[in-house]
Order: C-alpha cells, then structure tokens, then sequence
C-alpha cells in the first residue's frame, strides 16, 4: 500500500510544478506551499490531471461516511464501483478521472517481531516521480480528492510490505492522463526497480 509519501522542495521539477500552480491558483498554491516534507492522507498535495498541476486532498470519503480510502489496488478499479468511473472517465468530464502524483519518494514498515521497521523509498532513478491516481470531486471538499493506486511489491521489496504504489515512467504518464485504453493496459507495467534506506 501507500500510506504515505513526500516531497522535496529542492527539486526543480517539483518547484516548477508550484510555480504552474500559482499561475492558475493563488489559492491553491498556497495550500502547498504550507506542507514539505511527509505527506499524509487528507493532506493536500499536487497532482497532475490533462490540464496540468492543480491541488488535491488524499482520499475518497467512504459510501458509509466512516474515514477516507487512501488506495485502490490496481487489479480491480476496473471492478469496484468507487474507481471505475474515475477509471474510465470521458474528455470534458472535468470532475473525474486519471491523474498522477508527483513524489520524490514514500514510506512502508516492515514488521519485524513486534517492531515496526520504517523505510524510505524510491525508484532507482533519481529524481521525481509519479504515482498513478484516480480523482473526483466529492460534496463539501474544497478541492478533488485522489487514491493511489497499488500493485504487488516488486521482488526485492516484498519483505517490507506485499504492496506498492503504481508507479509510472515519464513516457507512460501522457497516456495515462489522455488515453483511456492504454491506460489500462497500465496497470500492470508500473516500475519494478525500488530502492531503499532505512527512514531516520
């Protein structure tokens, strides 16, 4: 799973995204600009939809209004009723769809006797990333809300944790965002190669 991630804001690439945001959205880029560092679920972060960078909360509220879903396993969003719209969502439908979240690395904990171990992780290339998300817009939010998706744990990380994010390269993110079939076909070709350090 993901429960957590972070963001660095040092990186370039990142800067320039806020920078993007500012432009379409003072307020939105003020949001941001109060969080560096960890990332938690109902926090606000960026996120990329087909119009570019714009701010969103981490987490679907649940049909019974009891906490939030911070993921979706990959497998099935094409099954459950709460992500296949978002799935499977149509150009000029603006309130819904794909998107991707910018990270330069997240956290998992490894159980080990009765202690939880935690980890920083990352892809081995450097650099920011991105997860793939799903998003909506939801009664009484102030902004769209996201989940990551999930896939299982690449081999040499499946002792920390049997999950991970579904990470893209840069050249799978335009369809991803733009392209409903291929998107699809996404779900199983996320990044396999992880790094990771144990988180101080």
């Amino acid at each position: 799973m993901c429960g957590r991630f972070y963001t660095d804001f040092d990186d370039v690439q990142y800067r320039e995204m806020l920078a993007m945001l500012y432009l379409k959205s003072e307020r939105d880029a003020g949001l941001l600009m109060l969080k560096n560092g960890e990332v938690f679920p109902t926090d606000s972060a960026v996120a990329l939809d087909a119009t570019g960078p714009r701010a969103m909360r981490w987490g679907f509220a649940r049909f019974d209004g009891k906490g939030k879903v911070i993921n979706a396993r990959s497998e099935t969003v094409l099954e459950k009723s709460m992500f296949r719209a978002p799935m499977t969502t149509q150009a000029g439908l603006p309130q819904t769809g794909r998107c991707l979240i910018p990270a330069n690395g997240y956290f998992e904990w490894e159980t080990r006797e009765k202690q939880k171990v935690k980890y920083k992780l990352r892809p081995a290339r450097e650099g920011l990333f991105t997860f793939a998300g799903l998003y909506r817009s939801e009664a009484g939010a102030d902004t769209p809300v996201f989940v990551i998706l999930t896939t299982p744990a690449s081999e040499g990380i499946s002792f920390i944790h049997e999950r991970m994010p579904l990470i893209l390269a840069p050249e799978q993110r335009e369809a991803w965002l733009n392209d409903e079939s291929r998107a699809a076909s996404l779900l199983e070709q996320g990044t396999q190669e992880i790094v990771y350090e144990p988180a101080i």
